[in-house]
């Protein structure tokens, strides 16, 4: 696939980066916020957070079919179905929430995970078979129970190998999260929160209060998109500046999309005409796609196989061209790992494999500096001092050694362990942790373990990421 950018091409740049029995209980009643109809809570003034979650808390039944496979629906697709059905606390949010929480306990056992969100009454019943408020449990002072709500639900159907069938997601308690108790919470974490995680399962109102109100708290945001339907919204949200771009700062500083949800994001940009912005273009000249960068990422593809697999559908290309908006995409692509496609300040930029020149390459590695962009201000001295830096980077996934349960929860168990990550960064004092290519390499190798963990749990997020190394 040909490189080519030029100001007056930009539509055609565009064009062409297309190619196309566990029972267990939500969590349990003494931990939640006091019960109300209006959906606002009564927190203290202040009660400090490392991070916040924001987003769904449901409970998830998992069906695993004895017989059923995917090439031979035609048999059982239409009657019932022999196979074991578990309960579980789940949602979206929770998952994250859970994981960062479990992830924490080895690096930052005192760091405070807080979830923000709400459910029905019923929630309140479940039988205490797991017990949520033991060592290395979210913080759930901030979900609020709504008498008058309807805890959301999420069934998916999974066939005899762990693959998912169907699914259906019944968020609407969640969706429609109450933005005065959102704001509620930020209020009572005050300045406190390092990152903020956010679940798109949100509807935009609600969605667009939790980033504001990161934003407004000095937080970063990590979003995880959750489907490809949510995935477009987040481009719509121009009210809290989804679509500024650079030298402004970026309102989500880091997306873990996997293949289809990025894909929905480029084609939704494209028709919302955010790559026919100058703004946009001035990023992308920044970035600068010469024929040096262009031979290095055809080498590294061809190299590995892998990440040949991966440029030729165009999952590169995509993602740098939503990098003025999103600076940070860790693309999760299943059994063939993750790709980080980032765009970093070169002056911030460091590891073992980046040298002192404009290019840089190794086994799945290329780095690139640019030059400034245009309309950004002048920091300081230094040659590359405002240039701006292209990092994509091919992370194989790691062989899952044994019976894949359920895919359901390996992808908020990576996000949830890079969250938790990132949080002990920022709170450790680690200057610019996404500009450290070593130190990103050594964090989602440990988020896709917790990803293999999961894959082979009957829980949806598996309780021994606390023990992960």
């Amino acid at each position: 696939m040909v490189w080519k950018i030029k100001k007056n091409v930009a539509k055609n740049l565009v064009r062409f980066a297309i190619s196309k029995s566990t029972f267990q209980p939500a969590i349990p009643a003494p931990a939640f916020a006091p019960a109300a109809k209006s959906g606002v809570s009564s927190p203290a003034s202040h009660d400090r957070a490392d991070c916040l979650v924001v987003g769904a808390v449901a409970i998830d039944l998992t069906c695993d079919l004895t017989y059923g496979i995917l090439d031979k629906q035609s048999t059982w697709i239409h009657t019932s179905n022999p196979g074991a059905i578990h309960r579980t606390p789940g949602g979206v949010g929770f998952n994250v929430c859970l994981a960062a929480a479990y992830a924490s306990l080895s690096h930052s056992p005192d760091t405070t995970i807080r979830m923000v969100s709400a459910v029905g009454p019923e929630a309140r019943d479940l039988p205490a078979v797991l017990n949520l408020t033991s060592t290395g449990s979210p913080d759930l002072s901030g979900v609020l129970v709504v008498e008058d709500g309807r805890t959301a639900q999420y069934i998916a159907m999974h066939d005899r190998k762990g693959d998912l069938i169907v699914a259906c997601a019944d968020m609407a308690l969640v969706e429609q999260l109450s933005p005065a108790h959102i704001k509620s919470e930020f209020t009572r974490a005050g300045k406190s929160p390092y990152w903020v995680g956010v679940d798109a399962n949100l509807d935009r109102v609600p969605l667009s209060t939790a980033i504001l109100c990161a934003r407004q708290a000095g937080a970063k945001v990590l979003l995880e998109p959750t489907s490809v339907a949510r995935a477009r919204e987040i481009l719509e949200l121009s009210d809290v500046g989804v679509t500024n771009v650079l030298p402004n700062p970026p309102t989500v500083d880091v997306m873990t999309p996997n293949v289809f949800e990025l894909e929905g994001l480029f084609s939704h940009a494209r028709e919302l005409g955010l790559f026919e912005r100058q703004d946009w273009w001035n990023v992308i000249d920044a970035i600068g796609a010469t024929t040096d960068l262009q031979n290095s990422i055809g080498w590294m593809a061809r190299e590995s196989g892998i990440m040949e697999q991966i440029v030729d559908k165009g999952l590169v290309q995509m993602a740098v061209h939503l990098l003025p908006f999103i600076p940070n995409l860790f693309v999760k692509i299943g059994q063939l790992g993750v790709i980080t496609v980032q765009l970093v300040m070169a002056n911030q930029v460091r590891g073992r494999m980046v040298g002192p020149g404009q290019l840089s390459t190794g086994p799945g590695f290329v780095m690139w500096r640019g030059k400034p962009i245009e309309g950004r201000a002048r920091t300081g001295g230094g040659d590359n001092n405002n240039n701006v830096c292209l990092i994509v980077r091919h992370h194989p996934a790691h062989k899952v050694p044994g019976d894949i349960v359920s895919v359901t929860g390996a992808g908020d168990s990576f996000a949830g362990v890079l969250l938790s990550e990132l949080v002990a960064a920022d709170k450790q004092g680690m200057q610019n942790i996404l500009a450290d290519v070593d130190a990103m390499a050594r964090i989602l190798d440990r988020a896709q373990k917790a990803s293999v963990l999961t894959l082979m749990s009957r829980f949806a997020i598996s309780p021994d990421i606390k023990h992960l190394k």
